[in-house]
């Protein structure tokens, strides 16, 4: 596996002066922090060799993001057939039989697909698939010094992160989403544990709080963006149907922790950008029905058409992707004028 070294003023300069000696993008490599200092942070970007790290049942998943079952979740809603419904189903199932994963690749993804299968299809088949599925689910949750986590086995490693896609929120997404389809045994213990993990894990500052990336406290490297840190923690949880005094302040003290870091400087999309962070604010109005929260939400939304518009005038074109570009982005704005919060992928195909 090819390496580099690099420098910067902060961890993201120094990872990108790494990735353009690599020819890289940030979906291939792995980044090690080496020094971070006031003044220059170091790191070594390292290219993934996903084919020699990644065990051979990875083309068995039936990944929500990767694979086929989310495009044909998506067609369903088009154009529904029986024959869709059953890709689904089968993918899905395979699931039982393999590592849980996370919600990209593994079995919380298809227990999204479940819910979202059950409500069109209304099919008896998808609760009993959900139930097997969320049984397993909740059997692996791990009694950790951080709290209850979850163990992701990717690429050959094994860690605990904490994320709405490879870590613990994600796989409290369709716990969330099923919550009816649980039973209240099953309810208890996710609102007892999912405060818990998030107290345990909180980073507090007089700005607000947020998460880092994995469970590992020892080093404060902090990404403020949907996939990693406090807006997409708050995305996640602000929909709960529990509260508690405790939890609820931790939620608001997430959106204020992402208000005070401001737009990213990545861009306009959902994953590492802009939108991806104002989801969060949404999510609070709804939880909280105060306008403070959908005002920051259309803020927001200003900054990403600004930095959508200025990318495509350098790039002579825009992005269409949904997670990355230009579509998530449109999504987003038509939440903020609708003023609801329906995040695609997950409340929405």
């Amino acid at each position: 596996m090819s390496s580099a070294e690099g420098r910067g003023r902060t961890v993201d300069e120094a990872v990108d002066a790494a990735l353009i000696e690599l020819k890289e993008s940030r979906r291939n490599v792995d980044i090690k922090v080496i020094t971070e200092t006031a003044e220059e942070a170091v790191v070594e970007v390292t290219v993934i060799d996903h084919e020699a790290s990644s065990p051979t049942d990875y083309e068995k998943h039936g990944s929500l993001l990767r694979g086929d079952m989310g495009a044909a979740l998506l067609a369903m809603r088009l154009e529904p057939t029986s024959s869709l419904a059953d890709l689904v189903y089968r993918r899905a199932e395979a699931n039982n039989g393999l590592p849980i994963r996370e919600l990209m690749w593994g079995m919380p993804g298809s227990m999204v697909a479940a819910v979202h299968m059950g409500e069109m299809t209304e099919e008896e088949r998808w609760r009993g698939l959900f139930e097997v599925q969320a049984a397993r689910l909740l059997a692996e949750l791990e009694d950790t010094p951080q709290g209850p986590l979850w163990t992701q086995d990717l690429y050959g490693a094994k860690d605990r992160f904490l994320g709405p896609v490879h870590g613990f929120a994600g796989n409290v997404i369709p716990l969330l989403l099923g919550w009816d389809w649980l039973t209240a045994a099953q309810q208890a213990h996710v609102a007892e544990f999912v405060p818990k993990s998030l107290e345990a894990n909180a980073w507090r500052y007089e700005v607000g709080t947020t998460w880092g990336p994995r469970s590992k406290r020892e080093k404060r490297l902090f990404i403020c963006q949907h996939c990693h840190g406090a807006p997409g923690m708050v995305t996640t949880f602000a929909d709960a149907p529990f509260a508690t005094p405790e939890f609820d302040a931790l939620l608001l003290d997430g959106g204020r922790f992402a208000w005070a870091a401001g737009p990213l400087t990545k861009g306009s999309n959902l994953c590492h950008g802009t939108a991806g962070n104002g989801y969060a604010f949404l999510r609070l109005y709804r939880r909280t029905n105060d306008p403070i929260w959908l005002d920051r939400a259309r803020q927001f939304a200003m900054t990403a058409i600004f930095q959508c518009r200025g990318a495509q005038m350098v790039a002579g074109r825009g992005r269409y992707s949904l997670w990355t570009g230009d579509i998530g982005l449109a999504i987003y704005l038509w939440d903020c004028i609708t003023g609801d919060a329906r995040f695609p992928t997950i409340d929405v195909f």
